[in-house]
């Protein structure tokens, strides 16, 4: 299907056009757009928007940024009047780059209750941005309204995906020093586990071995596209668009550090650093979020054989695996390798295509199941 129908499919089947908008109207097209949420950010979104100022010039005249100014219905009044703060500082700000302001705050504009959190928030952004920008080759970035940006920022990405031919990525971070000592070297502790725990899955044979983090991610517009767009998601958004991209193209890493997140300490969902920095501060010990090596070689050892089984019976696959771990063999059967593993074989025409088809079905959420599983069983 050409990308014209992909994109019509999507604007009239999945992307979000109502009762948001973005106030600001442009003639013209974009090459970039930065998304990004804010819900009641305003002593940070600016700090974020003043370090966008810092990049290149000539790269920021064809980006748009779109502020997704957001809260659920009937909110604590703090966060909407810190939201309305917000849009009024926003419609007096002068930046060189075009901005675009959606109000997902104010009464018939707040998110939905069933979906009201940062992944319907990203969406709706760059769903109202899809018609501003120029073609599928635009690229939309993710960040926060609490993340500082490089200044090299805009035109590493960019040269990179121009160089690379590449479809998605995600660019590597650094989280702002903290007030707090013990909490910087905390926050210190879980960038290690978050990058070696990715370097590790990588180097397992998966194709999942990244960091999911929301205020890292970059994808051209013709792979948003394909995915079906950003989820609908309250928690762990990132985690599952990401997911979808490595499926479809890959995702990249970017090893720069040119995302600089919050050390805030701020437990909004039950994921993510501040949510970790809050479990620190209850006695949550980082280490013990880390994954076994015995879970990681037996991670490697199962995507070795089952990548490498595109014609063999699947009764003698699970009877290798039983040899080397029975507890192995019952959880692939209850993820349901039984049940796709003929699928799988009958629709890959190549060895290279049972792969693809492979790690799709063996995807980063069963990655982490078996890890999991594998970390702390007897």
């Amino acid at each position: 299907m050409s990308f014209v129908k992909n994109i019509n499919k999507y604007m009239k089947t999945r992307c979000i056009t109502k009762p948001w908008k973005i106030h600001q109207k442009y003639k013209n097209q974009f090459n970039y757009t930065i998304v990004i949420p804010s819900l009641a950010e305003n002593n940070f979104l600016f700090k974020t928007l003043d370090s966008i100022e810092k990049n290149n010039p000539k790269i920021l005249k064809e980006t748009i940024i779109i502020i997704v100014v957001n809260n659920s219905k009937k909110p604590k009044f703090n966060i909407r009047n810190n939201n309305y703060k917000t849009l009024k500082l926003l419609h007096q700000a002068n930046y060189s780059y075009p901005i675009g302001i959606i109000d997902a705050t104010s009464n018939g504009y707040e998110l939905p209750s069933k979906y009201a959190g940062v992944g319907l928030a990203r969406k709706i952004g760059i769903d109202l941005a899809i018609p501003l920008l120029k073609n599928e080759h635009s690229l939309i970035f993710s960040t926060d309204a609490d993340t500082i940006l490089n200044k090299d920022y805009l035109q590493t990405i960019v040269d990179h995906f121009n160089k690379n031919n590449i479809e998605s990525a995600v660019v590597g971070f650094k989280h702002q020093k903290a007030e707090n000592k013990y909490l910087d070297k905390e926050i210190l502790n879980y960038e290690k586990f978050l990058i070696k725990t990715a370097n590790k899955i990588k180097s397992a044979g998966s194709p999942y071995g990244y960091v999911a983090m929301g205020s890292t991610m970059v994808c051209n517009l013709k792979s948003y596209i394909a995915v079906g767009g950003m989820p609908k998601r309250k928690a762990a958004e990132d985690f599952y668009f990401l997911q979808e991209l490595a499926k479809y193209r890959g995702v990249q890493n970017i090893n720069n550090i040119l995302v600089y997140p919050s050390s805030r300490s701020v437990s909004r969902v039950h994921l993510g650093t501040g949510f970790r920095m809050e479990q620190v501060k209850k006695g949550i010990n980082i280490n013990n979020l880390y994954f076994s090596d015995d879970a990681f070689k037996l991670l490697r050892f199962w995507i070795e054989k089952g990548t490498n089984s595109w014609q063999k019976d699947i009764l003698e696959l699970m009877s290798l695996i039983e040899k080397k771990n029975k507890d192995l063999n019952t959880f692939l059967i209850n993820e349901g390798i039984n049940n796709i593993w003929l699928g799988l074989q009958a629709s890959s025409p190549t060895k290279e295509h049972f792969i693809k088809q492979f790690h799709r079905w063996f995807d980063g959420l069963k990655t982490i199941r078996l890890l999991k599983l594998f970390s702390y069983i007897d």
